[in-house]
């Protein structure tokens, strides 16, 4: 009997030490797949290992981390919520569960975390953007577009399905799968299957179901679908051979021809997506090449008479940003530009902006709103000819796997104002007694009116909420207020600094207009323009959250121009002692030169000081129109570098 409790009791022990040496195998091999940014299997890898330490609270937060990496960014929420509510309260932690409440599309619990995130972490540039996403997020949830989104389920699988095209007529759909029964069978790294590229056809409103396109197009390696030519004729290809290329494949109605180089487009850099406009001599394309704005960028290549792409042009700063713009699509008139962004103003990860050629130039991009965009990467979005279906990728957790294609029945009322000229944008509604703000934006010296951008900020929320232009005969303007405490309206004109305003609507009675010249200073050496939407705590040099929307437009200022040397100013009153002002000055307007720094502006193009109470600009005596004039922040142009 003792002998049989012994040689139990050493099972037990053996089992015992088994079951550890595997939870810490497992726990190691989990942690390098998440180090070399294989999340998935990370997560999976970690979720076994949880199966033998259930309570590990150390675990728990390892799985909610991988999936705030992975596809599926809102599952991280009940693992996040777990460690919290055991007493984990530390920065971090606030910052990554507000990470996950976003996800979740809960913005007001997530405003709640990166809020007190905020008042604890020294550079708050990182979870201003976040508060940014949540408080847009919010006004898109209460203001959806009439939009439709459905998945396919017809055409996708449990395996990753992205990158669909559509044809002009909207009946033929190609597009990027990596499912089993791909050609060569081979599994990559992550356990998905390599890509290939299938085709479905549609036939009364059924589509077939996918095929592999092509053996002359699907081999043994990655092939990624990349655009197709309105008429279906031509498919550009991408493939990961070397930095990443761009080939073409045409058909001649029976077969699709070996994939061929596109000369003139491909580089030593990277490029991923590509698309093609309806008469075939011009491509949009994004790519990492230097001299962009920073991640990937969009640009255009024309066919010259030799057939070939001729030197790629970057679209510019009104479209690429500091983060990634990918995924171009031309619509059919060639007037209208699709993309993703994680730079531009979105919900969260990748969201998809549309942006006008209006005047020879691209306008400022607009996201196209919930349900469309999420919280989540949305990305590959192409339109058919006739506005009425639109296709793009996401992953949800009503998808069956990975990311899955998605039909969108377009609202037709947005495609009405995509197409108006000028172009606008509006995120509120107004009612009968709609105060307006009526204007006319003229140059300040020759008081000639100008073409220019007018936004209208909720400063409280962080967020542009109408965007309209000025005549650019007459230089006139009209945009509405709606309610709110604290608004900003700012004047942008190409090669003029910006202006803007700080107002409260409540302040003014229904029906009221306001009306005011607005006079704009030519970007050049010696030219000062106050930030009337700077904003601080009496007697701190922390900005404020409500500062944030200005704040971007000084950005955008410096990265439209930049060869821009800058000097942000500080100023305040009279009251208090001397040299407190003089540090108080000189500590907010550091801290303005900071946020750009942060935001990616070179330190030799931005520089502060403070003037303490030495420059006022109207009385001291008097609060309103006096003291409250004097306490400012400007900008200030030292140099135009050649």
């Amino acid at each position: 009997m003792v002998r049989f409790f012994l040689i139990s009791v050493t099972l037990l022990f053996l089992s015992l030490v088994a079951t550890a040496q595997s939870y810490k195998k497992l726990v190691k091999t989990g942690d390098k797949f998440y180090e070399e940014g294989y999340y998935q299997e990370a997560i999976n890898t970690y979720l076994e290992a949880q199966q033998e330490e259930p309570d590990d609270l150390n675990l728990t937060l390892k799985i909610g981390l991988a999936y705030l990496k992975g596809s599926f960014k809102d599952r991280a929420l009940p693992y996040l919520q777990k460690v919290h509510a055991s007493g984990e309260t530390n920065a971090g932690m606030k910052y990554h569960l507000g990470l996950a409440y976003q996800y979740n599309h809960q913005f007001e619990e997530a405003l709640e975390f990166f809020k007190i995130y905020r008042e604890e972490a020294e550079n708050t540039f990182l979870v201003d953007q976040h508060i940014k996403q949540c408080n847009i997020g919010i006004e898109y949830f209460n203001n959806p577009k009439e939009v439709k989104a459905s998945n396919l389920r017809e055409l996708n699988s449990q395996y990753q399905d992205y990158a669909p095209l559509i044809t002009a007529d909207g009946n033929t759909l190609v597009f990027t799968s990596r499912r089993k029964g791909s050609t060569g069978g081979k599994l990559a790294y992550d356990n998905n299957y390599y890509e290939d590229i299938y085709v479905s056809h549609r036939e009364n409103d059924t589509w077939s179901k996918p095929a592999s396109i092509s053996n002359q197009i699907n081999t043994e390696y990655h092939e990624c679908a990349a655009a197709i030519s309105p008429d279906g004729t031509k498919l550009f290809i991408y493939s990961d051979e070397g930095e990443g290329d761009f080939y073409y494949s045409t058909f001649d109605g029976t077969r699709w021809s070996r994939p061929e180089a596109v000369s003139g487009v491909n580089s030593a850099a990277r490029e991923l997506s590509i698309s093609v406009n309806a008469e075939g001599n011009k491509v949009y394309f994004s790519s990492n090449r230097e001299g962009g704005y920073g991640g990937y960028d969009i640009y255009v290549s024309v066919l010259n008479r030799f057939g070939e792409y001729g030197k790629p042009l970057n679209l510019g700063p009104k479209i690429n940003t500091s983060g990634d713009e990918d995924a171009p699509f031309i619509d059919p008139d060639g007037d209208i530009l699709y993309f993703s962004s994680t730079g531009h103003l979105g919900m969260g990860g990748y969201d998809i902006f549309r942006s006008k050629l209006y005047n020879e130039k691209w306008t400022t991009p607009i996201n196209l709103g919930y349900p469309i965009n999420t919280a989540q990467d949305d990305n590959y979005f192409v339109i058919a000819g006739d506005n009425v279906y639109g296709y793009y990728a996401t992953a949800r957790e009503e998808g069956l796997g990975g990311n899955d294609i998605y039909a969108i029945l377009m609202d037709k009322k947005d495609f009405q104002e995509a197409a108006d000229a000028p172009p606008a944008m509006t995120l509120t509604t107004t009612d009968a007694n709609t105060t307006y703000f009526v204007g006319k934006v003229v140059d300040a010296i020759t008081n000639a009116p100008l073409e220019a951008e007018i936004m209208l900020s909720d400063n409280q929320k962080n967020i542009v909420i109408t965007r309209v232009y000025a005549d650019p005969t007459t230089g006139e303007f009209k945009i509405p207020i709606p309610e709110g405490d604290n608004f900003g309206l700012t004047v942008e004109s190409d090669d003029y600094l910006f202006y803007s305003i700080n107002f409260q609507r409540n302040q003014l009675n229904p029906d009221q207009e306001i009306r005011r010249q607005i006079s704009l200073r030519k970007a050049e050496v010696g030219s000062i323009e106050v930030l009337k939407n700077i904003f601080f705590p009496i007697n701190k040099s922390s900005i404020k959250a409500e500062s944030l929307v200005e704040l971007d437009r000084i950005y955008e200022l410096l990265k439209v121009y930049p060869n821009l040397v800058i000097r942000i100013n500080g100023h305040t009153d009279n009251v208090g002692d001397a040299a407190y002002n003089q540090q108080l000055s000189e500590q907010r307007a550091q801290a303005v030169a900071t946020y750009l720094l942060n935001y990616g502006i070179g330190p030799e193009r931005v520089s502060a000081k403070g003037f303490g109470e030495t420059q006022p600009i109207a009385p001291n005596d008097v609060e309103v129109g006096g003291r409250a004039l004097n306490r400012r922040t400007e900008i200030e142009i030292l140099r135009v570098d050649e």
